[in-house]
């Protein structure tokens, strides 16, 4: 690379570098905590906290007294507005590796009755705790949006399509409500979406980090009806090859469609006996909220008969709404980079070498894990672009348009990569980490090399 900046020149990128590192840890964008004067149609997590402070007064594990008494007044609440709550009892158990899980649960079943029904929209949370702590979290909070949820769409317009309340037991213990509503229950089959509420910590953005197969027409209605989800289609590309499960598990194996929302900060209550309202983030509780109403409003009023095959690519920024695109673009868009990284070898340079490496890297990703791809996709498309305005640029480069573009081709990396790195420290810990950080920042530093070595190209 033979062009050399003008001092200018080379202090417009170094600043627009400091200012992409600066916007990338710009957090998410997330809504207020709605009062309990909130409208009637709208999601509140202060009424929704009412429900959780009942709930979470003790632990609550399967088979204990307190535990029929948590059910009893979930039962109760139903009851209140309006429907006629069934309790789905019987006898589960489970293996997942060296662990067995059995139990005698009880499940709280219940319907509230659309217009003309296509196939019904399901919200699924668990009431049962660990034997050490009283859930506030995990799960009293999900039960607590169900219930809430039902208030602000009684308090509405009905929708075309019914919509189910599955209230599952046994949880903690293997999953053992949701396999018995897979296995037994009348209306296994009739979802045609299911949204399940989890935590695995008390406060954080509340993040849509699993689906089932085939998700893009759910991540369109995700995105058209919560334009500003924490959404990562990478999100689950991690999490099916972890040894993770929740109640979506089961309802995944009955063959349902379905989308996975929790949040994961603070996991040092996760489990213990901190796990109490007062560590529990209103905020949290409204964003779960949020996507529960919105996306039962969403899906409740479309033909959910039938849907369109396919995966998507999806991810946020914190400047943008979810950008969502087909899995099968993965491929394209890796083509299209393998084929400029070929052209930016011209000349034998060493950043065109490092650059069609990665280039073949992101090619295996996109076909072995799509969801996954944008991350080298996009930083390496920036760094391919800005090579070649570099390349093209006459030996000396002042300030102007083109030095404003190679700028811009730094975005990618910082706005992408970072705040996806800050969430799995969270989820995993700095040192769990630690393998993903290496690998990020080695792909940040590739993708960065024609703006490094323009700001340290000197003239001769």
């Amino acid at each position: 690379m033979k062009t050399v900046g003008t001092p200018a020149a080379r202090l417009v990128v170094a600043a627009a570098l400091v200012v992409w590192i600066a916007l990338s840890f710009v957090p998410h964008p997330r809504p207020a905590a709605a009062p309990a004067n909130a409208p009637a149609t709208e999601f509140s997590s202060a009424r929704a906290f009412e429900y959780v402070r009942a709930i979470a007064q003790k632990p609550h594990p399967l088979e204990s007294l307190e535990h029929d008494r948590v059910r009893d007044y979930i039962v109760g609440e139903f009851v209140k507005q309006g429907l006629a709550p069934q309790i789905e009892a019987g006898f589960a158990e489970i293996t997942f590796g060296k662990f067995h899980g059995s139990g005698n649960v009880q499940n709280i079943v219940a319907r509230l009755p659309g217009t003309t029904n296509t196939r019904p929209v399901m919200l699924a949370a668990h009431y049962d705790s660990v034997t050490r702590g009283p859930g506030a979290g995990d799960d009293a909070h999900g039960v607590a949006v169900l219930l809430e949820t039902l208030r602000a769409l009684r308090a509405g317009p009905p929708l075309r399509n019914d919509v189910i309340f599955l209230i599952t037991d046994g949880e903690e213990r293997g999953l053992l409500g949701a396999q018995l509503f897979i296995r037994e229950h009348p209306w296994r089959s009739e979802p045609g979406v299911t949204l399940n509420f989890e935590a695995r910590g008390t406060s954080g953005s509340a993040v849509m980090f699993e689906t089932s197969a085939g998700n893009a027409w759910m991540i369109r209605g995700l995105q058209a009806a919560v334009p500003q989800a924490n959404a990562t289609s990478v999100a689950y590309e991690i999490y099916r090859r972890m040894p993770n499960n929740t109640d979506l598990t089961m309802f995944k194996r009955g063959g349902l469609a379905g989308m996975n929302f929790a949040f994961i900060e603070h996991p040092e209550y996760y489990h213990t006996a901190q796990d109490t309202v007062e560590h529990l983030d209103p905020v949290s509780v409204q964003e779960q909220g949020r996507y529960a109403l919105s996306l039962t409003r969403a899906f409740g009023n479309r033909d959910l008969a039938a849907q369109p095959a396919g995966d998507a690519v999806y991810f946020p920024t914190a400047f943008t709404p979810l950008i969502v695109y087909p899995a099968t673009w993965a491929m394209i868009l890796a083509i299209a980079t393998l084929l400029a990284a070929t052209v930016g070898m011209w000349g034998g340079r060493w950043i065109g070498f490092l650059l069609l490496a990665l280039s073949v890297l992101g090619a295996w990703l996109a076909s072995a894990a799509p969801g996954a791809s944008y991350l080298i996709e996009w930083p390496l498309l920036g760094a391919l672009l800005a090579l070649l305005l570099l390349r093209t640029a006459p030996p000396t480069l002042g300030v102007g348009p083109r030095v404003f573009a190679i700028s811009l081709c730094a975005a990618p990396g910082f706005l992408l990569i970072v705040p996806l790195l800050s969430s799995l420290i969270v989820a995993l810990t700095f040192r769990g980490a630690a393998p993903a950080l290496a690998a990020a920042a080695m792909l940040m530093l590739v993708c960065l090399l024609p703006q490094l070595v323009f700001l340290l190209k000197r003239p001769r």
